[in-house]
């Protein structure tokens, strides 16, 4: 067939139109949009390329619950060689339980929280302490570690634990030679007991504190603290608990204290002085009255009691609190002696009496303080060592009459007078003179 200059017109037309096309196609194809699956930041859902998101990751696991052992990986394989996008947290945790049965409660014992970390490929391992008798192990995802000490009514790890049948813990699967669930409920062949501790520790206001504890332990201890005066308290303390748990026992209930728990012998202690205390002052005092004794407590101590007995007459008790200062004394008689008993250490003992030598005297020597009804003595009148002053009398204001004068006063009134007399007479001698002279 014969083409036409027509024909090649239209041929020419098509080409340019299918070139055209092309080259729109060739820029749609560059972008990505038509690559749902490709993985592209762009497209293809988010996906990141060169990594695998946690809820995408698939992981290996081994476990030995007995041994309290554990180990995670990423699988390769199923991750298509990609590292993780972004860490993801493992625990491992042992904890002592009441029987071989997953039964509640469960008390933690140990526990290791380990990260796995982002654009790595790695193993981690993990290692706990765990029980010699009843015990759980469970090796979980995220970093959220259960108590489990409660009935079976609380939180519980479900399908976080590695190698669950669904969900979270279904990414794990076990590496051969290994148990799929990666948990364990048994009896590790040991003993069961608790192993209670006691620790006390005595205050100079007399208290004391009691620190109790059962880190040791696999089961629960149940302490009970008996003190002086119907003092009494219970503590519950779970097994390998890390924390003491204080009691303190007042003074006036620590003279004497026991404690008692199962697996113990039984701890029986009271409260004794610690070094550095204030120590409380006992001044005797020997007066011509009788025998004292001035009690001075520091504050910051503890009150104190003693009793003094005199070997004539009652005993006294005084308590004294701290701060405070108390007196008791004994009227003083031949042969006094008080013996002091109690809490006053350095006082305990006989006293004797010793009276003052001088409390005859009209001026006895003062007691080093002055003690409580010091008696005063009054002395008696004594001839003057100078020569008798003269008599005076003072007149009554009753008109009593005055009585003579006598003795040294006498002579100075008498020359007195007779100077008078001389005075007179010259004056008298004198008027006469001029009277004889006097001219009419």
């Amino acid at each position: 067939m014969k083409k036409t200059p027509r024909g090649y017109r239209v041929l020419a037309a098509l080409a340019g139109a299918l070139l055209g096309l092309s080259a729109l196609a060739g820029p749609a194809g560059a972008t990505g949009h038509g690559n749902p699956g490709g993985g592209n930041h762009g497209g293809g859902g988010g996906n990141h390329p060169d990594c695998v998101s946690a809820a995408d990751a698939r992981w290996l696991h081994e476990f030995d619950g007995k041994a309290g052992t554990a180990s995670i990986q990423l699988d390769k394989k199923r991750t298509h060689g990609k590292a993780l996008c972004d860490p993801q947290w493992f625990s491992l945790v042992s904890y002592a339980t009441t029987s071989t049965n997953a039964e509640f409660p469960q008390y933690l014992l140990a526990k290791q929280v380990l990260e796995f970390p982002a654009d790595t490929f790695t193993t981690l391992k993990f290692e706990v302490a765990v029980p010699t008798c009843y015990m759980q192990v469970d090796f979980v995802f995220g970093d959220k570690v259960l108590p489990l000490d409660h009935k079976g009514d609380g939180e519980l790890y479900g399908d976080r634990k590695v190698g669950s049948d669904r969900n979270e813990g279904s990414r794990s699967s076990a590496l051969p030679g290994n148990p799929k669930h990666a948990w364990y409920n048994g009896d590790n062949g040991g003993t069961c007991a608790a192993k209670p501790e006691v620790t006390a520790q005595s205050s100079c206001n007399g208290e004391v504190t009691l620190a109790l504890n059962n880190r040791s332990g696999n089961k629960t201890a149940t302490f009970v603290v008996t003190g002086e005066n119907g003092f009494t308290k219970t503590v519950t303390i779970k097994a390998r608990e890390l924390d003491d748990n204080a009691v303190v026992v007042p003074a006036a209930s620590a003279g004497k204290i026991s404690v008692t728990a199962d697996g113990m012998t039984p701890w029986t202690g009271g409260w004794t002085e610690p070094e550095g205390c204030a120590q409380p002052e006992a001044v005797v005092k020997h007066t011509c009255d009788g025998l004292g004794f001035t009690v001075t407590n520091p504050a910051g101590g503890k009150s104190l009691t003693a009793t003094f007995t005199p070997n004539k007459g009652e005993a006294q008790t005084a308590t004294v609190a701290t701060g405070e200062t108390k007196t008791v004394t004994f009227a003083g008689q031949e042969g006094l002696t008080v013996t002091v008993t109690g809490d006053l250490k350095a006082a305990n003992g006989t006293v004797t009496w010793a009276k003052p030598k001088d409390c005859g005297s009209a001026s006895p020597s003062p007691s080093t303080t002055t003690p409580t009804g010091t008696p005063t003595t009054t002395p008696e009148e004594t001839p003057s060592e100078t020569p008798d002053a003269p008599a005076t009398t003072t007149p009554s204001d009753e008109g009593d009459e005055e009585l003579a004068l006598t003795g040294a006063a006498a002579g100075t009134v008498a020359g007195g007078a007779a100077l008078l007399l001389v005075v007179g007479a010259g004056l008298f001698l004198m008027a006469r003179r001029r009277k004889v002279n006097f001219k009419a």
